[in-house]
């Protein structure tokens, strides 16, 4: 057997297949030891013995080989060592035959292999990530990078064909030579395991702790939710029998608001929006535009133009519109070929979108939030928004009436379904309880105020019973685990039963006198008690509060917190104010459906736990930042 080593440099490292030498004739009667040598083998080792698998390091320096350098004085095999600057001969036997003498030959002779492979339990000194000055104890783990590098592909969208890639190749190759570069199928691999790995956690997280079902804003999904809440088993899980059960999305229903009104506004906004064109197209007319601003005092600000998609993008657009008015007017006297100029009425009539359209920008920011609950405040932002296009429908300006009406029409058809949650979830507010649902109601529908308000008190004395009715059995059953405690209280109450009787009659008595009025409870409690003295704009923890107050009311506190864990808003804050949706690109659609899930979820997984660490989150690639498309306009 032979064995080849590479060579010394990084460049000409390469295995080498050792032949035998040309020159070399055996003598007769080595060759006929050779022939007895080799017939002896093949009758006492009939079949060819499997090679046992390497699992030294110096393998990847050396190369085995068969070579005729058999000599009959010779009971042992002859294993040849080849380099680039020296041949060797070295005769291994019984326990001398290892690979020992190739490791001291790499170390002693090969100086560049030897420098470039640092010891496997050597730690070094890195720079730990965020902190200035601090060095930790590092050692090179080929699966934590490999996991690093199936998260990064995960969180930054990148296709799998990555590491396929020459210069990413190279690059990672100078950055740690040590680390094996795995192949596309590995890679996927990597991703599924991570995927799976985070629902893991999420077992066991929830567990038996669901609290609610989010789906996708589809038509479709009325289906399923209609075999959720009438199929038997589920109906009987579901509080108040599911009358509270189905919700809707606030940023969704928002968004169909804004658009059905934006539509009828077309022919301005784009006088706007061809105008913010217009300056940006060259660097001239910016130049000219900065003009105009310095000569009537006004602070330049880039003009920009929004994503038709995205319509925070267009109110931000007339926003700035409205700011850069006096300066937009002035360049239309300095450039003669402008000739998009708006009137006087125009400006009017936008100056007006722009006011009423701050109302629903601001309801979405809050909604859209992922740190706080956002159930509480939806009653009294959505009654907001309705009170805004009540007064946007009996605005002086046509344009704006008939926005309003659009707009009412669209409120209407989602406010009728299911505000029963919305109002309760309000009432359970410290600030609101039932004087700001009463309020809005009295501004909205006068005539059905009182009956809402009786439905709601019904509503919630119904799901509070059925929070105390699951309380009591909780309690019955941690007794019953506890049978020496029974005993004891037990004995104790018979040891005085006789003292017991002789003042049954004061006990009638003092129930008498307390009326029929009996106990409150603790929905009535807190209903009955004054409001918290914080105003409904003022950041408020409102976790924190009844936290705070569960030893007062803890049956109400704990039916609190599970109607605050349900988000208003299925989307996230990015998404908030888009009707485009997410399309996934071609690269992306070719993938399996088990694959895009994996990536998908995994995703979304991973930018939660970067963003609770403090660390910048991952911007998607389907994120569309406004800066850059006003720099492919140009």
């Amino acid at each position: 057997m032979g064995i080849g080593i590479h060579g010394e440099t990084q460049e000409e490292i390469q295995r080498i297949e050792i032949q035998a030498d040309p020159t070399y004739e055996p003598d007769d009667e080595a060759a006929a030891g050779g022939e007895a040598a080799a017939a002896c083998g093949e009758e006492e080792n009939p079949t060819k013995k499997k090679t046992r698998k390497t699992t030294s390091d110096v393998w990847k320096h050396f190369t085995r080989g068969m070579f005729n350098l058999m000599a009959a004085t010779m009971a042992y095999a002859t294993t040849v060592v080849k380099s680039k600057f020296q041949f060797m001969i070295m005769y291994l036997q019984g326990q001398q035959r290892g690979t020992s003498s190739m490791r001291n030959h790499i170390d002693k002779k090969c100086n560049k292999i030897s420098r470039n492979k640092p010891e496997a339990l050597q730690k070094l000194l890195q720079a730990k990530l965020g902190k200035r000055n601090a060095l930790v104890a590092w050692r090179f783990d080929q699966m934590k990078c490999r996991k690093s590098l199936a998260k990064m592909v995960i969180a930054h969208e990148y296709p799998f064909s990555c590491v396929n890639h020459h210069f990413f190749r190279e690059f990672l190759c100078e950055l740690q030579p040590s680390f094996k570069i795995p192949s596309r199928t590995t890679l996927r691999a990597d991703c599924m395991k991570i995927y799976e790995e985070e629902q893991v956690n999420l077992y066991e997280m929830f567990g038996q702790r669901v609290f609610c079902l989010v789906l996708d804003n589809a038509s479709s999904n009325d289906a399923c939710i209609s075999e959720l809440l009438y199929s038997t088993p589920m109906k009987d899980d579901l509080p108040i029998e599911g009358k509270i059960f189905h919700q809707r999305c606030g940023c969704h229903i928002l968004n169909l608001i804004v658009h059905d009104g934006l539509n009828t506004m077309h022919k301005e906004i784009n006088c706007i929006r061809k105008t913010m064109k217009w300056i940006k197209h060259s660097q001239g007319r910016i130049e000219k535009f900065k003009l105009a601003c310095s000569q009537i005092n006004v602070p330049y600000k880039k003009p920009q133009w929004d994503v038709p998609t995205r319509w925070n993008s267009t109110y931000l657009m007339l926003e700035l519109a409205l700011e850069l008015k006096p300066a937009i007017m002035r360049y239309a006297s300095l450039d003669k070929k402008f000739s998009k100029a708006l009137s006087d009425s125009q400006w009017g009539i936008l100056k007006e979108l722009v006011k009423h359209l701050k109302v629903f920008y601001e309801a979405t920011l809050k909604l859209s939030g992922t740190k706080y609950p956002t159930l509480n405040i939806f009653f009294s932002e959505f009654c907001e928004v309705y009170l805004t296009i009540k007064r946007m429908a009996s605005n002086e300006y046509p344009f704006i009436a008939n926005m309003g009406t659009q707009m009412h029409t669209k409120f209407n058809k989602y406010w009728s379904m299911g505000h029963s949650l919305l109002a309760i979830a309000c009432v359970l507010d410290p600030r609101c309880k039932l004087d700001v649902v009463q309020y809005y109601m009295e501004e909205m529908c006068p005539d059905e105020c009182e009956n809402f308000i009786s439905n709601i008190r019904e509503c919630m004395s119904e799901l509070y019973n059925e929070y105390v009715k699951a309380k009591a059995e909780e309690q019955g059953a941690s007794d019953l685990n506890q049978p020496g405690m029974s005993k004891r209280h037990k004995s104790d109450v018979g040891a005085s039963s006789m003292t017991s009787d002789r003042k049954a009659g004061l006990k009638d008595y003092l129930k008498g006198r307390k009326g029929t009025t009996g106990p409150k409870t603790e929905l009535e409690e807190y209903l009955s008690s004054d409001r918290d003295d914080v105003r409904l704009d003022d950041d408020f923890d409102i976790l924190g509060w009844w936290k705070m107050k569960e030893p007062r009311f803890p049956v109400l506190a704990q039916l609190t917190r599970d109607i605050l864990a349900v988000p208003i808003s299925t989307v996230a804050s990015e998404s908030a104010f888009s009707t485009s949706g997410r399309v996934l690109s071609q690269v992306k659609s070719s993938l399996s459906d088990e694959s895009i899930e994996a990536l998908l979820c995994a995703q979304d997984w991973l930018r939660v736990s970067i963003a609770e660490t403090g660390k910048i989150i991952p911007a998607p690639l389907w994120t569309i930042e406004e800066e850059d498309i006003n720099e492919e306009g140009q």
